[in-house]
């Protein structure tokens, strides 16, 4: 769970305390080397065995097996958010960069990390400096 610091802030913005705890990082290191494409298999595995469960006459088991498709695509959704925009990037330095005001001079897009302007220049489709 993340909280901020209203009181002591640094650019207008309020300053995040971290208070994500040990736990859950543990959990989330593990996780973070499954591939986001593995949930995916599982659920499709899900679909294909509730199908068969259905077509073969076991109506209930199939039911059941067919609910465990939204629970895994909302945990590879989970696990994909953390990856990308959790408490790791954090933990990995990547938010330690001032906020500032940065700009693509490509199509004009701005951005407050210098990090989110460098990724973004990499897959810009503009690819013309705007005049």
């Amino acid at each position: 769970m993340e909280t901020y610091d209203v009181a002591t802030q640094t650019n207008g913005l309020p300053n995040k305390i971290d208070s994500e705890d040990q736990v859950t990082k543990n959990i989330e290191s593990y996780t973070a080397a499954i591939p986001s494409s593995a949930y995916l298999g599982v659920a499709v595995g899900a679909m294909a065995l509730s199908l068969f469960c259905q077509i073969t006459g076991r109506g209930k088991w199939g039911n059941f097996i067919a609910q465990w498709v939204p629970t895994w695509l909302i945990i590879g959704v989970y696990n994909k958010m953390v990856k990308l925009e959790g408490h790791d990037r954090y933990d990995r330095g990547i938010m330690n960069e001032p906020v500032g005001d940065y700009s693509c001079e490509f199509c004009d897009s701005k951005f407050s990390l210098h990090s989110d302007l460098e990724n973004h220049r990499k897959h810009c489709s503009v690819r013309s400096p705007v005049s």
